[in-house]
């Protein structure tokens, strides 16, 4: 390794990540108050052991420290092409490293510049609705689009979204993973990881070769959390992973935003009890931008709101039904606007015409809000 980056409190860390009987959330408050890894090493097993509160925890703590097996781990991945970052390194991110029990190691793949920007996280449902795809989508360009990084878990549904569309823009996007990060999970996300390298960021703090299991993911959510100024729960059930990362957001001090949805979709139920108990209501982009980068500007409204303000009553009137009821057939929609059958086939062939809507297959229509139309809210 290289011996100027390698202090005692560096390869501490290294050798602490490897070791599951050291736990993060009871050695960092001694860290924090004993003024760092070099402080600790430095104590007697009898002093340590009361602030740990236990002999042998001790023990593995000053043994673990010294475990050069575990360097040299850590040196075969950087030579594997992973960046390694500990807590120790000044290319941590800072607002991780200021969270309760931020993880010692990090490995990261990509772009390490995405850590050095503003940062909001967007997750949201892993079975996630047209209407949730599409406000994920439009929310994480927009954000990209001005320099914001988007951050998220990498999971299908809301991630998946979240990190396609802003792969792209100035701010692009982290993944951060619940399992080794050259594990290829989940598959049908391998074109989008192929697609994001090398300009984007993969990070896990989980070793090589470490597969997805359940326990992993509620613990890689408070990684997400701690990167990010902001997190904003797309759509989420009321058991959703999500709602563990604005809780422990809201923990770390983060502001925490929610989408609203239907109030007869249980897949909004989780974002609709976040607002209910103070979550901050996101209509889009420019609500996270004003409380959150003010000094960042609000996106450019694309050219699909221009085209909205020249459609006919008929036309702009089914697409505040098409918000609200996330869709349906013509005769749905018929029905949900008291308008006549002649009159709504019209007013979606001039939806269509526009490339504001589309059909599903099956009959279903539903509005394309990843075109820009701002009608009640931003989606």
């Amino acid at each position: 390794m290289n011996t100027t980056r390698d202090t005692p409190s560096r390869l501490a860390m290294l050798s602490w990540a490897q070791n599951p009987a050291v736990r993060p959330q009871r050695l960092w408050p001694v860290l924090r108050a004993r003024g760092g890894a070099e402080s600790v090493l430095g104590m007697d097993e009898g002093e340590l052991a009361q602030d740990l509160g236990s002999m042998p925890r001790a023990r593995e703590v000053l043994r673990a420290a010294h475990d050069r097996e575990a360097v040299s781990r850590a040196e075969a991945w950087r030579r594997a092409g992973y960046e390694v970052l500990t807590a120790a390194d000044a290319a941590y991110p800072a607002l991780l490293a200021e969270t309760a029990d931020p993880p010692f190691c990090l490995l990261a793949q990509g772009d390490l510049q995405r850590l050095s920007g503003p940062a909001v996280a967007v997750v949201g449902s892993r079975d996630a609705s047209h209407y949730g795809r599409e406000v994920a989508s439009t929310l994480a360009r927009e954000l990209s689009s001005v320099g914001v990084t988007v951050l998220s878990g990498f999971a299908r549904g809301i991630d998946a979204e979240a990190h396609e569309a802003s792969r792209e823009g100035i701010g692009g996007t982290v993944a951060v993973l619940g399992c080794g990060i050259d594990v290829d999970y989940p598959r049908e996300n391998a074109r989008l990881r192929r697609a994001m390298l090398p300009r984007n960021l993969f990070l896990s703090e989980h070793p090589p070769g470490t597969e997805p299991r359940p326990q992993h993911f509620p613990v890689r959510n408070r990684i997400i959390a701690g990167l990010a100024s902001g997190v904003v729960v797309v759509e989420a059930s009321r058991r959703s992973g999500s709602l563990i990362t604005a809780r422990l957001a809201a923990d770390a001090g983060r502001d925490v935003f929610a989408v609203p949805g239907s109030v007869f979709s249980e897949r909004s139920a989780g974002t609709h009890a976040l607002l209910r108990d103070g979550a901050i209501l996101c209509r889009g982009a420019e609500d996270v931008l004003t409380e959150l980068f003010p000094s960042l500007g609000i996106p450019a409204a694309p050219a699909a709101a221009v085209v909205a303000a020249e459609l006919s009553p008929e036309a702009r009137r089914l697409m505040e039904s098409l918000i609200s009821e996330e869709g349906g057939s013509a005769e749905d929609l018929a029905r949900e606007t008291d308008m006549a059958a002649a009159t709504v086939l019209a007013a979606l062939f001039e939806l269509e015409g526009a490339g504001l809507a589309f059909q599903e297959p099956g009959g279903r229509y539903v509005l394309r809000r990843a075109a820009g139309w701002r009608g009640a809210g931003n989606f």
